[in-house]
């Protein structure tokens, strides 16, 4: 159903979707009361008639209408809570569905039960009825045609019974209807117009205010030009102001302005606008100021650099509003929570810096972070919503950690940014060697951003052995890093890194492309699976899987003969998304494995409704298969057993070992029992293409037998 604004006002598709979009408002937002009389009416005409009539088709017609009251509220209540853009056009034909369906159940009441319903009954029902229908007219005036049609349920069922029935009451009655309805369509049409002129003139004072803004900001901007006008001419005067014997009125008063306007520029060149804090380079000036004093008294001063966590979450979810109304909540708890000698400052964005000077000792300076810090804890309220923040505190002491302002603001920032980093201690107080670890971790994460395109990265292959027939069934690819001038740098001190900057979405995307690449080389007739570590932050980055497929498509390697690994970690933070993801790749081919399974924290109530196809033993359990860590490596390959899961047991570096996992049913080995260590691409192929048919290690035990 179209709404009836833009019918009758054929201008650009704009102003219709305008128009509609009013039409709409006004239709939900008037909707709640008219819903509620509805409820009241039909539950009082179900009063008066239940005594007249049959009881089941009484409170079937009954039911019907509160099913569609209560889906109409419901829709009412989920147009009031939605934020996306709306459609005008669509709005109304959405609201018009429950309107009508409400109307078709009002008009099936006169024609099901009026012909039981005695003389007093009918009246009362109709006048019930036509209550409505005049109430209609007003409620539903944005469309003309919502209103006619839901009047002409209500009115012309009962009219249609009273004209053919007999009696000449009952076609007064009847012919009474007819002029109501008319009457009704006259005030809907009427309402309607007026309904619509009102939006219409709303829109025409909306742009009105438009057009008077911008005027506003022309006069702003000519008055502006007309002060650097004064200013210039006033400069050009200044050399005659010698010859002026006597001042008027007017020149003191602009004197005075003048003096007013430099105050207040002074006042905002050291504010902060948000918070009414000092400013960053308030700071500076006060810093300096308390140095020199600290200097003269030898006493302690304290630079103590607080960071909000989790702000960025409430910037994105509730949005900026809530973000600065979180700040300045933020600055009053800090400030309340400051002695009288010490200075507070919003150093940008969600960090503050409190300078604390006359200090007895550095313990204090860390005392006062940690009260700051879970003034800051307690609960914001923001509007109806409630925040839970947390802090990081930095704190840098005087001499100790620099004698200018300079070094001190860098130092406590080093100590907040470490503590942030450690997720130890909220309240870190500057050590010197954390500033060299910035320095190289600085270092290395720039290295890390050109690492790709300067190829410093390769891949080197670890053999996957099948326990039961001795062949290999899978290389794992592993990454390895050298530096032209740091050499080899460990997976462990790259990857974390690479995770926390983001890089690992683009490196993990060059690892698996480089591993399909070299898999598609390997011997077609003794060709395994290729592995490939998977990070937490390349799963739930969004593009993962059409990484994959593509990848896929773009080397030719079957998906049958790609193996992702994962650790236990990756199920934490997000296990549904995880979980959808991982599905879909199974769903096309694509092998799951749990990496250094019984080191994290599995559980039986998780690992039966994971995605995944094996189950990767821990080296640290294997080394003791044969002894102390039998039971665990025993109780993990039942498990596997009884989930379907696959057993893969790395770091077998022994033929014993190796005897000891065949024994208790582990599916696959790996270690350097089978190669001295990860082999290069090249020497990975020549590997595979001398593979013999069966294990050594299964002819030595057939042997024995």
């Amino acid at each position: 159903m179209q709404s009836d604004s833009a019918e009758e006002n054929p201008k650009a598709a704009g102003g219709r979707d305008l128009a509609a979009n009013d039409a709409a408002e006004l239709l939900y937002r008037h909707a709640t009361g008219s819903i509620g009389v509805s409820v009241v009416a039909s539950t009082f005409l179900v009063l008066i008639s239940w005594r007249q009539t049959a009881q089941a088709p009484l409170w079937t017609w009954w039911g019907l209408m509160m099913a569609v009251l209560i889906l109409r509220m419901l829709d009412v209540r989920s147009w009031h809570k939605s934020r996306t853009p709306r459609n005008g056009s669509r709005e109304i034909r959405h609201f018009g569905a429950g309107v009508l369906s409400a109307g078709i159940l009002w008009a099936a009441f006169p024609a099901s039960f009026f012909s039981t319903l005695n003389e007093t009954g009918r009246a009362v029902a109709t006048i019930i009825l036509c209550g409505m229908a005049g109430g209609s007219a007003t409620v539903l005036a944005p469309s003309q045609t919502l209103a006619l049609t839901f009047c002409s349920a209500l009115i012309w069922p009962a009219t249609l019974f009273f004209l053919f029935s007999s009696g000449f009451d009952n076609r007064i009655l009847g012919a009474l209807g007819c002029v109501f309805f008319a009457v009704m369509a006259i005030s809907s049409r009427l309402a309607h117009g007026a309904t619509m002129r009102a939006i219409r003139l709303s829109r025409a004072n909306e742009k009105l205010l438009a057009t008077v803004t911008i005027e506003q900001e022309r006069t702003e901007a000519a008055n502006s030009n007309l002060k650097e006008a004064q200013v210039a001419l006033h400069e050009a005067n200044r050399s005659l102001e010698f010859r002026i014997k006597l001042r008027t009125s007017d020149l003191q008063r602009e004197v005075s302005e003048k003096e007013r306007y430099a105050k207040e520029l002074a006042q905002l060149a050291s504010t902060d606008p948000l918070t009414g804090l000092c400013n960053r380079a308030k700071l500076i000036e006060h810093l300096k100021a308390r140095l020199v004093d600290a200097e003269r008294s030898a006493y302690t001063l304290a630079i103590l650099f607080i960071d909000l966590d989790k702000f960025k979450e409430v910037n994105d979810i509730m949005g900026h509003y809530a973000g600065d109304r979180v700040l300045q909540l933020a600055a009053k708890r800090l400030a309340s929570g400051l002695p009288a000698n010490a200075h507070l400052s919003r150093w940008g964005g969600d960090e503050f810096v409190v300078v604390m000077p006359d200090l007895e000792h550095g313990a204090a300076a860390e005392c006062l972070g940690t009260i700051l810090r879970l003034a800051l804890c307690e609960p914001i309220q923001v509007d109806l919503e409630t925040v839970n923040l947390d802090a990081t505190v930095g704190v840098a002491l005087f001499p100790e950690h620099g004698r200018n302002y300079d070094e001190l603001i860098r130092a406590a920032d080093v100590a907040m940014y470490t503590g942030k980093e450690e997720r130890r201690s909220k309240v870190r107080l500057f050590d010197p060697s954390l500033s060299r670890k910035l320095t190289e971790r600085r270092m290395l994460e720039h290295a890390l951003h050109k690492a790709i395109p300067s190829e410093e990265f390769s891949l080197v292959f670890e053999p996957i052995m099948s326990a039961s027939e001795g062949l290999c069934h899978g290389m794992e690819a592993l990454l390895r890093w050298r530096h032209p001038q740091l050499g080899e740098i460990a997976p462990s001190e790259f990857i974390p890194l690479a995770e926390r900057t983001g890089d690992i979405i683009a490196l993990g995307r060059w690892v698996l492309r480089e591993a399909c690449r070299e898999a598609m080389t390997w011997p077609e007739d003794t060709a395994p699976i290729v592995s490939v570590n998977v990070s937490p932050v390349q799963i739930l980055s969004g593009s993962f899987v059409s990484d994959v497929f593509a990848i896929l498509a773009d080397t030719g390697l079957p998906a049958s003969r790609l193996q992702l690994e994962l650790t236990e970690s990756v199920f934490v933070s997000d296990d549904s998304a995880t979980t959808s993801v991982l599905a879909e790749l199974r769903s096309a081919g694509i092998q799951v494995s749990l990496d250094d399974f019984g080191t994290g924290f599995s559980c039986l109530s998780y690992l039966r409704s994971l995605p995944i196809d094996s189950l990767k033993i821990d080296r640290s359990f294997i080394e003791g298969a044969g002894g102390d860590s039998r039971p665990i490596v025993k109780a993990i390959l039942m498990t596997a057993q009884a989930f379907g899961f696959k057993a893969i047991a790395e770091g077998v570096e022994t033929p014993a070992q190796a005897e000891a996992l065949v024994l208790l049913g582990a599916d696959f080995l790996q270690g350097h029992l089978f190669v001295p260590g990860p082999l290069p691409p090249e020497a990975a192929r020549e590997w595979l293409a001398l593979q013999p048919r069966k294990l050594l290690l299964g002819q030595k035990k057939r042997a024995h037998g």
